[in-house]
Order: C-alpha cells, then sequence, then structure tokens
C-alpha cells in the first residue's frame, strides 16, 4: 500500500475579487479610523484647556441607557458601512440578522 501524497501547497482563501474588496474595505477603515481619532484629539484638547473636562474623563466613563442604545446603533451602521458591498443586500441582511441577534442575547 502507497502513502497518498500530502498537498502542502498554500491554500488559497481569497480570488482577486475577494482581495479587492478586503482592499476597499481597509482603506475605509482607515479613513474612518482617522477622522474619528482627529476630531477626538481636538476635541478633548479643546475641553482640557477649556476647563471643561479633566484630562482622564473620557476613560473613566461608561455609556448608559438612551446613549449606550445610540452607541449600538451608531456601530451597527458602522459595521454595515465598512462590511457591506454597495447593493449586496445578502450582506446587509446578514449584518442586520447578526446585530439584531446579538442585541437580542443582551
Amino acid at each position: 500500500m502507497t502513502a497518498m501524497p500530502i498537498d502542502r501547497s498554500p491554500k488559497k482563501y481569497l480570488n482577486d475579487e475577494d482581495i479587492d474588496i478586503v482592499a476597499r474595505q481597509n482603506i475605509q477603515l482607515m479613513t474612518e479610523l482617522w477622522m474619528v481619532k482627529d476630531r477626538l484629539a481636538v476635541l478633548e484638547k479643546l475641553l482640557v484647556d477649556a476647563g471643561t473636562l479633566k484630562p482622564d474623563a473620557l476613560n473613566q466613563h461608561v455609556p448608559g441607557g438612551d446613549f449606550a442604545q445610540t452607541l449600538e446603533h451608531e456601530r451597527a451602521a458602522y459595521v454595515e458601512r465598512i462590511m457591506a458591498l454597495p447593493g449586496d443586500e445578502r450582506t446587509l441582511e446578514t449584518l442586520k440578522r447578526r446585530s439584531a441577534t446579538v442585541r437580542a442575547r443582551g
């Protein structure tokens, strides 16, 4: 009995179209992240300089109530913008279902 040869070639997980999608998502993430970081740094500086905010206040704050819900909805919209392809309703619906499932679990 002869041994079967083992295929040790690297598996290809992404095709060319998938690579383009991942690249687009990465660029969108980088753009959005920088915009947020820039605005947050400016806002924190203005508030601390005005004496309105203590330097460590943001790290200590825990959102609750309506604001926590608002943040959750914003997070879901953010994920949708990053992960969904324009016109790809299957992706959008999948994200909405998953988000609803996570919210339902609490």
